[in-house]
């Protein structure tokens, strides 16, 4: 797939690749979770349990909403993703909000060369983040750049798609059952689902 392929038809925008993601990214979210407060709200007792001074990485954050939300308790946020769009978009909405946190373009290879390691309390790779990692090899190097900046007691929280879910229903066109609202505009959201036949 091309990192950079969108196309323009009319009012409709097809989006396929990543780096077009950031400024639809949000129609992707659930409804919950489009909001910083509900971001925060998603983690539930984890994040109650953080000290009022606990430092957090938000690794890949996407758009910013969790890294926004966090900021706004006054935890100490760190907020990353290699991609350039997104880290706008989460400093966009952290000046929006009038909340301090640190945005930076940083692959998950590259993180121990711009932070410290052992010094975060949490670090977060969710919504189903790690599944762009390039392979297994890529993934346990993600894991291994994040675990380095945990401090001894800190904790390491991922999420992931159900893959095998996703799988099983095969090769396929997913069309949502409504409209959905983000930043004054409707869209109805499509998934074309590619599934390899020996993935």
């Amino acid at each position: 797939m091309d990192d950079k392929m969108e196309a323009r038809l009319g009012d409709e925008v097809i989006v396929a690749g990543y780096e077009a993601l950031p400024d639809v990214y949000e129609w992707l979210i659930p409804d919950a979770k489009v909001t910083p407060e509900g971001s925060v709200a998603a983690l539930g007792d984890l994040v109650q349990s953080l000290p009022s001074n606990a430092r957090v990485l938000d690794c890949s954050s996407g758009t910013g909403q969790l890294a926004v939300g966090l900021a706004r308790l006054g935890l100490d946020v760190v907020a990353t993703d290699a991609s350039a769009g997104m880290v706008r978009r989460t400093q966009e909405l952290a000046d929006e909000h009038s909340v301090p946190l640190q945005a930076l373009r940083v692959a998950w290879d590259d993180l121990p060369d711009y932070l410290d390691p052992s010094t975060f309390d949490l670090v977060i790779c969710v919504g189903n983040s790690l599944c762009h990692a390039q392979g297994t090899s890529g993934r346990l190097a993600a894991l291994a750049a994040m675990s380095r900046l945990l401090n001894p007691r800190g904790r390491l929280v991922l999420t992931s798609r159900t893959w095998e879910l996703v799988r099983a229903g095969g090769t396929r066109i997913d069309v949502r059952d409504r409209l959905v609202g983000r930043r004054g505009h409707d869209a109805v959201v499509i998934y074309s689902w590619q599934i390899e036949h020996l993935w």
